[in-house]
């Protein structure tokens, strides 16, 4: 695995940008944290040199946000989702005023969003997802397609309502997507899509 990295060795990062684009580390940092990956986590899955710089940004960038009393725009799902892990009472305060949920393009959801929801929908199981799985498009941004996948797994008492009518594009069009979908992974829920549009 990769070495332990101390306070000290943190605060002493000095990198060569073309090697190391900043946007590139704050890339790899915010799809762990999309992930639920924590800085030490992060160490630990390493492999590459590259990882362990990685984790050397990863710490200091977290040690810089506690200085400046600061979360960025990952930590403000994350650390929802460790509030309500560590505290069940302000969890359940957010149960009872969120009542019902609804997600969006669910396919497209990450792991921190896939908790969040979870943890909110754990006491009255009253959550509405709405998705294509053939339709996942943000793998690059920590989409995890099988939230929608195995949506069923984590409720069972689901209904699933296939929405297979089109209104936007003609059936040619139509046929050659339903050839592209059929050629890829076996569905549990096998589509036809179509449409009455000339």
């Amino acid at each position: 695995g990769s070495p332990v990295i101390t306070d000290t060795q943190v605060s002493r990062i000095v990198l060569d940008e073309k090697k190391y684009p900043p946007r590139a580390i704050h890339a790899a940092i915010s799809r762990a944290k999309n992930e639920y990956i924590d800085a030490d986590e992060y160490a630990r899955q390493g492999r590459t040199y590259y990882d362990e710089i990685v984790t050397r940004c990863f710490k200091r960038y977290q040690a810089l946000l506690r200085e400046s009393n600061a979360l960025d725009f990952d930590d403000l799902l994350v650390e929802t989702v460790r509030l309500f892990e560590q505290h069940p009472a302000v969890l359940e305060r957010y149960q009872d005023r969120y009542v019902y949920l609804l997600a969006d393009e669910y396919q497209d959801t990450d792991r921190v969003q896939f908790l969040l929801l979870k943890q909110l929908a754990a006491k009255r199981r009253n959550i509405f997802v709405v998705g294509d799985d053939d339709q996942s498009v943000y793998a690059f941004r920590g989409a995890d397609v099988r939230n929608i996948r195995y949506f069923e797994n984590d409720y069972p008492d689901a209904k699933v309502v296939l929405l297979e009518q089109n209104y936007r594009s003609t059936q040619a069009i139509l046929d050659v997507a339903q050839a592209v979908i059929e050629g890829g992974e076996k569905r549990k829920h096998a589509k036809k899509i179509w449409t009455e549009n000339e």
